[in-house]
């Protein structure tokens, strides 16, 4: 029988340092199944294994081994191993699988020890991937560390490995460790330290754990630490510049937000001093509608103190989105890094994406219990050495656990009026736009900071195309409106005639100067004002507000009821989050809608709306002003939340005539012929917007009316209300 031949390269030095680790490691997991004895067998029926081991092999070598085997291999097994002085290469599946086992029964019996070893000695010291030195640099990694992300690094990067680690049998995470340590070549209680969820790889979001897993999906590298050993990292500043970018400077100052004044004053003061004495779990929550300036108060805040703001990238350098548990172990990463920074402040947008009950996205920290999982993320938020604004959307969607750890929360909200007036002239000023316009699209409630932002853009694309800015922006305006609020523009009330409290007829005994001493004593309460249409039940809640110089936000049923089930309790739940409870009064019209007896309803909606409605009523801790024309039917429960109930009744026979006059004769105290007040005393059913009505009507004809056809007018609107009163001569 021919000589043994050593079929190894000489060298492994000039290998690929990956390739020398994958082999061994490769040898190092087939070893805990198999026994050392049959190592050449498994190795041959094992594809994954057999293209980890034959980079190792000699060609040269392997050519003289065909030679001498020629009689007991398969022709194209010789012709392959001949070409390869050639070629230089084997390529796997170019070997009949008994002339495999033959090759490798010569290479590993009795020579597997000796193979392992000189695999050991031609193995370079440390991990092979210069990013992992980095990262072990600004961490401070020890060498366990560093080779579990050593392990990871080639994870990644070779199926076969990943492969070989998924035939290993599916075992608890205890029995898993061990293995992992053997073939790491670690001691098992220290990869377990190393792996503890308290412990930096863990606590991190380096890594994705699972308790109950086989080999290959019991330790996985998370979506960051796959970006971060992809990336092309010289230096620590590299690596900060994967993880977080600089925020914009600063648009607007605090000045610019007066309404939060206070708040930005004690978040000013306490983000500068935690800042500076580096004080742990300083978090600032700033939550409310989209666009209402919430990212702008953030970078006015750091600059007013001088602090260098740092966002969390939403994406890699490549535009990629990055995961919700990468976006977060990127933070957690440059809190780490930043932690002897004594200038920096750190931005993370639509937190409830990370937040919100569901866990699914938190691999890393294993299947675990709920429980554990809320205790690790506290402490993210309760350990931070770096301050931090968290800024989202939806708080409601975030646990009431989570939402108790920010010390600084503040409630975003649609800017009052005057607000808007600056904001608006401040974005849409300089391109042009009319002060009319200003003042028009500031009255505009729905519309928020980003919207005005937006038109800025593109009306100043038409400032050198001849176009007027106002239509222009108009337009830019309206569309947004149509595609936000389902509607190009608000509601009007033109008012063509002017209130006068004297012709509101009340029933009882209070007057509107007790409401209002009640309401500016005590700046909260509720108000239900029911009676006919056009009794001047809204006019009388806008000089309300008015008296109480606050802005009022009105809006009607058909803009809150959604045909989905649920999405009309969001809609209500949304009207009083996003109203300023200090600076507005919130005017619910055709609340009937909403506040129907729960006795008679028959589906579960119906039930659930008036719940909402009156949980956000007794929450609400501003003005709220119901109005109703069907008062038979509410809910009984709803009427004791009330404070006050005020019956709107049509106009009393003195207030009609004097009505008339005013609208008629230009003057109130004007004398009447006694025909008419005759049948304006008859009209008992008239109320001031049967008036309103027909000035309106008098308006668009464009010409005057005699005062007979007036009265006619009075009582056609009268009659469409179904009421039978006599008809003025």
């Amino acid at each position: 029988m021919p000589a043994k031949t050593d079929l190894l390269r000489s060298d492994f030095s000039s290998l690929d340092p990956r390739t020398v680790r994958l082999a061994r490691l490769g040898l190092s997991i087939h070893a805990l199944g198999h026994a050392r004895s049959n190592l050449h067998r498994s190795i041959a029926r094992n594809e994954e294994l057999m293209s980890l081991v034959l980079p190792l092999l000699d060609p040269q070598a392997l050519a003289n081994w065909a030679r001498q085997q020629q009689a007991r291999i398969e022709p194209a097994t010789y012709d392959t191993l001949r070409n390869l002085e050639r070629e230089g290469s084997l390529v796997l599946g170019e070997l009949d699988s008994d002339d495999a086992e033959l090759l490798l029964s010569q290479l590993f019996r009795g020579h597997a020890g000796a193979l392992e070893r000189r695999l050991a000695s031609s193995d370079v010291a440390g991990p092979i991937n210069p990013n992992i030195r980095l990262l072990a640099e600004a961490l401070t990694f020890d060498e366990t560390e560093m080779r579990v992300l050593d392990y990871l690094d080639l994870y990644i990067n070779s199926q076969a490995l990943r492969l070989l680690l998924r035939e290993q049998s599916r075992d608890s995470a205890r029995l898993q460790r061990v293995r992992l340590a053997k073939v790491l070549e670690l001691d098992s209680g220290t990869l377990a330290r190393c792996l503890h969820p308290a412990a930096a790889l863990r606590r991190l979001g380096l890594l994705a754990y699972e308790d109950d897993a086989d080999l290959e999906d019991f330790l996985r590298p998370s979506d960051l630490l796959r970006r971060v050993l992809d990336a092309d990292l010289g230096c620590i500043e590299d690596l900060l510049d994967l993880l977080i970018e600089p925020a914009p400077a600063a648009d607007w100052s605090l000045e610019d937000f007066p309404h939060l004044s206070a708040a930005a004053t004690r978040l000013s003061a306490s983000l500068a001093r935690a800042s500076e004495t580096a004080t742990p779990g300083i978090n600032a929550l700033l939550y409310g509608p989209p666009g209402t300036g919430k990212t702008e108060f953030a970078r006015a805040l750091a600059a007013h103190q001088g602090l260098r703001l740092y966002q969390v990238r939403s994406a890699d350098e490549d535009g990629d989105g990055l995961s919700r548990s990468g976006r977060l172990s990127a933070y957690l990463l440059a809190q780490r890094l930043f932690a002897r920074r004594r200038d920096a402040l750190l931005l993370f947008d639509e937190v409830e994406d990370v937040f919100e009950p569901d866990y699914g996205h938190f691999d890393f920290l294993g299947r675990r219990t709920g429980g554990r999982q809320k205790a690790w993320i506290n402490r993210i938020l309760e350990d931070n050495a770096v301050p931090a604004i968290w800024i989202t959307n939806h708080a409601e969607r975030m646990e009431p656990a989570f939402l108790r750890r920010f010390v600084l929360p503040v409630a975003f909200r649609t800017p009052p009026r005057s607000v808007r007036r600056r904001m608006v002239e401040r974005h849409l000023g300089p391109v042009g736009v009319s002060p009319a316009l200003l003042d028009e699209l500031a009255a505009d409630d729905q519309l928020v900071p980003a919207q005005f932002g937006v038109a800025r853009t593109l009306t100043a694309l038409h400032t050198n195309a001849d176009a007027d800015p106002d239509a222009v922006a108009r337009e830019v305006i309206s569309a947004q409106r149509q595609l936000l609020r389902g509607s190009p523009a608000p509601r009007q009330r033109e008012s063509v005639t002017r209130f006068d409290a004297d012709f509101l007829n009340l029933d009882g005994d209070l007057t509107p100067a007790d409401i209002l001493g009640a309401f500016e004593r005590r700046g909260r309460g509720t108000l239900c004002l029911y009676g006919p249409p056009g009794t001047g039940k809204t006019e009388f809640a806008e000089v309300l507000a008015q008296a109480l110089d606050r802005e009022l936000i009105v809006r009607q049923a058909s803009d809150l009821i959604s045909p989905y089930v649920g999405e009309t309790e969001q809609n209500l739940a949304a009207l009083f989050i996003g109203a300023d409870p200090v600076h507005s009064v919130v005017l619910l019209d055709e609340v009937d809608s909403f506040l129907a007896s729960r006795q008679h309803a028959k589906r579960q909606w119906e039930r659930t709306q008036v719940n909402e409605l009156l949980q956000q009523m007794e929450r609400f801790p501003g003005l709220f002003i119901a109005a109703t024309n069907l008062m038979s039917g509410i809910d009984a429960a709803a009427l004791r939340r009330f404070d006050f109930k005020l019956h709107f009744r049509p106009m009393g026979p003195e207030q009609r005539l004097r009505l008339f006059a005013r609208e008629v004769y230009g003057d109130a105290e004007a004398p009447l012929p006694a025909l008419i007040s005759c049948h304006l005393r008859a009209l008992e059913q008239l109320t001031v917007g049967d008036v309103a009505n027909v000035c309106r009507q008098r308006a668009l004809l464009g010409h005057a009316m005699t005062p007979e056809q007036f009265l006619r007018r009075l009582v056609a609107e009268v009659r469409l209300k179904g009421v039978d009163q006599a008809v003025a001569a």
